[in-house]
C-alpha cells in the first residue's frame, strides 16, 4: 500500500471539481435565463446573437421613428383639412358675389371682408402648424423648384434666364462584335449620396450586331429593379444611355460598365455628361434699388433701404439693400434660408440655384443607413400666395367670377398635397407592420441561439448535482483508505 500519493482521493477530487464546475454553469444558465453568458460558452453563437441584438434595437427604434412620422403626417393633413374647409367657404362667398343679384357694392365689400379674414387664417395655419418645432405647411418641406417671375430691377423688368435641372447622363457605345448566348453585364455606379454600388445582370447577346446587342442590354437594365429605380434607360441604335432620375449635379453616375463578352463593352467607351441643377439668373445685381422686387415660387421679396422699412407690396418679405451685388446676394440668401435655393453673384448677375432633391424631411425607417431605409417626406406650401390667392377679390362681379376659378385651383392643389400625405401615411403604416414582423422573427432567432432551454438545463443540473454529492462521498471514502496503513504499523 502506498502512502506518498493518495491516487483514489486525487481522482475523486478531480471529478468533484469537474462536476462542481458543470453544476456552477448550470446554476448560472438557469438563474440568468441565457445559455450564452460569456464568449467562452459559444464564441460563434455570441457573435451572431450580438449582431441580431443590434439589428433588433435598430428595428425597434425604426418602429418608433415610423410612428413619429405617421404622427407628423397626421398633424399636417389635419391642418390642411381646415385650410380646405376655408377654401370651400371662399368658393361659396365668391360664387355668391358673382351673382348678379348683388347690386350694392357694400354687400360685396362685406363678402370681401370675410374672404380677407379667411386668407389671414390660412396664412396663420401655414406659419403655425408644426410638429416638434418643425414647420409643416410653410413650404420648408416642399420639393425645391425655381419659378421666378415679375422681377422689377431699377424700375425696369429684369432679364430672367431659366436653366432646367438635368440628371447625369452616361452614354455607352456597343461594339459590332460579340457572341450569341447569355452574357454577364457588370454596372458600377455611385448613388446620389456617394455610395458605390455594383450590379451584375444577364443579357442575351447577338452576333456581330451592335444594335441588337445594345437593345438586349437596354432591355436587361430596364428589367433590373435596382438599376431602373436609379436610372432612366434610353438610347437608340448602338447607344445605351443611363440618365440619373435624381436631377442635379449630385445625381447618380455610372462609373464603369463592362461585359464578359469580349470587346462588346470595354468600360472605356463611355461618355459621361454631368447633371445640372435648376438655375435662374437675374441680371442687374449691382443696380438694385429700394422698391425693386422679385417673385420666387409664389412668394414676393422686396428690397428696402434699411431694416424696419415697410414694403410697398403687401405681404412681401423685406430684404435690406446691400452696397453691391455680393452684399445683395448675401441678403437674399438670408431671406431664402431653408427654401433649398441659394444665390451667388456672377459678374453682377444673381444666380438662383435649386437643389432638386428638395429640402423635405428624411425619416429613418430601417436599421441601416442605406437609401432604401430612408424615406423623404415633402409637404407643399399652403400660404395664400403659394396657392395663388393673394390678389383674389370678390368686391366686384367680374373679380368674383375670376376668383371662383382661382380658389378651385387652390382646392385642387391642397387636395393633391393631402393625397400625397395620405399615400405617405399608408406606406408608413405598412412599413410599421413589416418592421414589427421582422423584429419578432429576428428576436425569435436570437432567443433560439442565446436563451436557456430550462427543461434541458434542469436535467443537466439534476445530473450534475447528484454527481457532486457522489464525488463528495467517494472523496471521503478515498481519504479513509490510507488509514489502513496505520494498522499495519501497530
Amino acid at each position: 500500500m502506498r502512502i506518498q500519493h493518495n491516487i483514489m482521493a486525487m481522482n475523486a477530487y478531480r471529478n468533484y471539481n469537474n462536476n462542481t464546475s458543470a453544476l456552477s454553469k448550470n446554476l448560472e444558465k438557469l438563474s440568468s435565463g441565457y445559455k450564452i453568458n460569456r464568449a467562452g460558452d459559444d464564441a460563434a453563437g455570441l457573435a451572431i446573437s450580438e449582431k441580431m441584438r443590434a439589428q433588433i434595437t435598430g428595428l425597434e427604434t425604426a418602429q418608433k421613428n415610423v410612428k413619429d412620422g405617421i404622427s407628423l403626417v397626421k398633424t399636417g393633413e389635419g391642418a390642411m383639412q381646415e385650410v380646405q374647409d376655408m377654401l370651400n367657404r371662399m368658393v361659396e362667398l365668391a360664387t355668391q358675389s358673382a351673382n348678379g343679384t348683388y347690386d350694392n357694392e357694400v354687400d360685396r365689400s362685406n363678402l370681401q371682408l370675410e374672404v380677407d379674414k379667411l386668407k389671414e387664417e390660412i396664412d396663420r395655419i401655414a406659419d403655425s402648424s408644426n410638429f416638434n418645432g418643425i414647420k409643416l405647411l410653410d413650404g420648408s418641406l416642399a420639393e425645391t423648384e425655381i419659378d421666378m417671375t415679375a422681377a422689377t430691377v431699377a424700375g425696369t423688368t429684369g432679364t430672367i434666364t431659366n436653366v432646367a435641372a438635368t440628371g447625369a447622363k452616361s452614354e455607352i457605345t456597343v461594339a459590332a462584335k460579340g457572341t450569341a448566348g447569355d452574357h454577364k453585364l457588370t454596372v458600377e455606379y455611385a448613388t446620389a449620396d456617394g455610395q458605390l454600388k455594383k450590379v451584375e445582370i444577364t443579357y442575351a447577346g447577338d452576333t456581330n450586331d451592335a444594335n441588337g446587342q445594345a437593345t438586349a442590354i437596354r432591355d436587361a437594365i430596364s428589367k433590373n429593379a435596382e438599376l431602373s429605380a436609379v436610372f432612366d434607360v434610353g438610347g437608340t441604335g448602338a447607344k445605351v444611355e443611363l440618365t440619373s432620375k435624381v436631377a442635379g449635379k449630385n445625381g447618380a453616375k455610372v462609373i464603369t460598365m463592362s461585359s464578359n463578352d469580349t470587346g462588346v463593352i470595354t468600360g472605356t467607351n463611355a461618355t459621361v455628361t454631368a447633371g445640372a441643377n435648376a438655375k435662374t439668373t437675374l441680371a442687374g445685381g449691382n443696380t438694385l434699388q429700394a422698391g425693386d422686387s422679385f417673385t420666387l415660387n409664389g412668394k414676393t421679396y422686396e428690397f428696402v433701404a434699411k431694416a424696419g422699412d415697410e414694403t410697398n407690396t403687401e405681404g412681401a418679405t423685406a430684404i435690406v439693400l446691400g452696397t453691391d451685388a455680393d452684399a445683395n446676394a448675401a441678403a437674399i440668401n438670408a431671406a431664402l434660408k431653408g427654401t433649398g435655393i441659394s444665390v451667388k453673384n456672377n459678374a453682377n448677375t444673381l444666380e438662383f440655384t435649386a437643389d432638386q432633391n428638395g429640402t423635405g424631411l428624411t425619416l429613418q425607417i430601417g436599421d441601416t443607413s442605406d437609401d432604401y431605409n430612408q424615406m423623404k417626406v415633402k409637404i407643399g406650401d399652403v400660404h395664400v400666395q403659394a396657392l395663388g390667392l393673394s390678389s383674389i377679390s370678390v368686391a366686384s362681379q367680374d373679380a368674383a367670377q375670376a376668383a371662383v376659378k382661382s380658389i378651385k385651383d387652390a382646392i385642387n392643389k391642397v387636395s393633391s398635397i393631402r393625397g400625397e400625405l395620405g399615400a405617405t401615411q399608408n406606406r408608413l403604416e405598412h412599413t410599421q407592420n413589416n418592421l414589427s414582423v421582422m423584429t419578432e422573427n429576428i428576436q425569435d432567432a436570437e432567443s433560439t441561439i442565446r436563451d436557456t432551454d430550462v427543461a434541458d438545463e434542469m436535467m443537466a443540473y439534476t445530473k450534475n448535482n447528484i454527481l457532486v454529492q457522489s464525488a463528495q462521498a467517494m472523496l471521503a471514502q478515498a481519504n479513509q483508505v490510507p488509514q489502513g496503513v496505520l494498522q499495519l504499523l501497530q
